[in-house]
């Protein structure tokens, strides 16, 4: 029998952002940490600009908690992957003008 691993969900990240509590959300960080980046990676194709996608996305859930609490979405990996395509276009429209 293998150890049994607990991801923070929705609720768990709402209440830390609420809380301004920055060990819960180095937390929530590490525990999506390789699902953001192989997300971000299949997005971009880009090593450099995954990583600076994660932090767009890290800095605005930590700054705009509404971008979590306004989804109507259950699970904070499929909240995130919408948060990363979205981001992602928003960047790549800015870079043509």
């Amino acid at each position: 029998m293998g150890c049994f691993f607990m991801r923070m969900t929705k609720l768990d990240l709402m209440s830390c952002l609420l809380a301004r509590d920055h060990h819960s959300y180095k937390k929530f960080y590490q525990d999506y940490e390789l699902f953001l980046f192989r997300t971000g990676y299949r997005v971009t194709g880009c090593r450099t600009a995954t990583e600076r996608l994660i932090l767009m996305i890290v800095s605005e859930i930590w700054d705009q908690p509404s971008v979590i609490s306004r989804s109507s979405d259950r699970y904070l990996s499929v909240i995130l992957q919408k948060l990363m395509v979205n981001i992602n276009e928003t960047v790549l429209l800015m870079e043509e003008q």
